[in-house]
């Protein structure tokens, strides 16, 4: 035993030192990939009437999104991490643009104003969607409560790394997501006259920097100790879980 003992302690020791960075590049670009390939994006990509339902059974979480980033932001201690929050929410606020701000630009207002143009269109119209709106809203609700809940247990732990970690997972495939679902829609004869469009063309933009800002300092926040990789990947994991959750109960939702 003792020689098979030191055997592989050699084998530890001679080992090549593993960078820390590229253990986590691997773990935040599977974050993305998880959602972009998720059987959803397949279920909608060309039948009108599963788009139209998906938008709907994802509105909730879109307009709980700003009350989650602010619970977020009040929790974390790190002034880094409260600062890249902060410029998040002034954005979902709708107070980032150098235009004057209204009520009307923040990001769930926006969202609202696509659905009630996209209720409009004579093709969601002939879906019958319509008809079941309220059971439709309310499973909405619950899907984004039960996303919120698993976040809110992240941030509850109390450790800003795993928490920042966690958030990351939301921004890093919104640009791309929501450039999929416009080409859904074009592709399906709807335009900017028709639809109230806004509230996807901000986020293929804003979200492209907001992730590269998060990214950018959970790499610097790998020298904050030996365990820092530990926590942002548990962070990342989690987030992972709730993301795909996410997406799951809505897909199942259009069988």
């Amino acid at each position: 035993m003792s020689a098979i003992m030191t055997d592989s302690h050699a084998s530890v020791v001679s080992a090549p030192p593993v960078q820390p960075d590229a253990g986590l590049d691997d773990l935040l670009k599977l974050r993305t990939a998880l959602v972009l390939e998720h059987p959803l994006n397949q279920a909608v990509g060309g039948d009108p009437g599963r788009l139209f339902l998906m938008f709907e059974l994802y509105a909730d979480f879109v307009y709980d999104f700003t009350e989650y980033v602010c619970r977020l932001f009040m929790a974390l201690r790190d002034e880094e991490m409260k600062s890249v929050i902060y410029e998040n929410l002034v954005d979902e606020l709708g107070l980032g643009s150098a235009k004057p701000s209204t009520w009307k630009v923040q990001h769930g207002e926006l969202y609202r104003q696509f659905i009630h143009s996209l209720r409009l269109i004579e093709p969601y119209r002939a879906t019958g969607i319509g008809q079941r709106i309220t059971t439709i809203e309310n499973a909405s609700k619950a899907i984004s409560r039960r996303f919120y809940d698993a976040h809110a247990a992240i941030i509850t732990d109390g450790d800003d790394l795993q928490s920042f970690a966690a958030f990351s997972t939301i921004e890093c495939w919104v640009c791309d997501l929501y450039a999929f679902w416009k080409r859904a829609l074009v592709g399906m004869g709807c335009s900017e006259e028709s639809l109230d469009m806004r509230t996807i063309d901000l986020h293929c933009i804003c979200d492209v920097e907001h992730s590269a800002a998060l990214d950018g300092l959970l790499r610097r926040k790998l020298s904050q100790g030996a365990d820092a990789l530990h926590r942002m990947r548990k962070g990342v994991v989690r987030g992972m879980a709730a993301s795909e959750r996410l997406f799951s109960d809505i897909h199942r939702e259009l069988a």
